[in-house]
């Protein structure tokens, strides 16, 4: 399954969809009656930096908009305003994506974090803009750093389970284009 075929990049475009659907079913589980005492890292906005960084047309824009779309409606935000700015920094990453090839992880995860942070605070900034009731900013802060923490795992459980990896020099897609 290394070879790029686009019976391969369906594959890994639905895996990405079901991945975030899954994520987006365990949100929406009861599994606790008490608040938490942490809010939950964002793991559909790391997923798709994470794709976007390391594989840019596994994750086309009417994907994640739809994706994100979705989650904002399941997950109780306002509809739409994550999804536009989340939609906004996956385009920005993957314009970046192929200057980042060579790179080692740690300038991947430093951009990766500025974009959650972007993204998040954006999301918050907006809200609070409009007059929008949001959450306490001491748990957004918690939240940016969880999310920034778990990035590496779901980069980790890409590669494991998917062979979701950066592609080398002179790799080509199923259609013939340079990567």
């Amino acid at each position: 399954m290394t070879e790029n075929t686009v019976s391969r990049l369906w594959f890994m475009r639905s895996a990405f969809a079901l991945l975030c659907a899954g994520v987006m079913f365990l949100h929406l589980l009861p599994l606790e009656t008490r608040p938490g005492y942490f809010p939950a890292p964002d793991i559909i906005l790391s997923l798709a930096f994470c794709w976007a960084l390391r594989r840019p047309e596994f994750v086309p824009a009417f994907l994640v908009a739809l994706i994100m779309l979705l989650a904002d409606l399941l997950l109780s935000r306002p509809p739409g305003l994550f999804a536009a700015i989340a939609l906004i920094a996956v385009e920005m990453l993957k314009s970046r994506a192929s200057r980042l090839r060579d790179m080692p992880f740690s300038v991947e995860w430093f951009t990766a974090s500025v974009a959650i942070v972007g993204v998040i605070l954006g999301h918050r900034i907006v809200l609070l803009v409009f007059f929008v009731e949001a959450f306490a900013l001491k748990t957004t802060l918690v939240q940016i750093l969880l999310t920034i923490l778990c990035y590496p795992v779901v980069i980790g459980f890409s590669w494991l389970f998917f062979g979701l990896k950066k592609p080398t020099l002179g790799e080509v897609n199923a259609l013939g284009q340079r990567l």
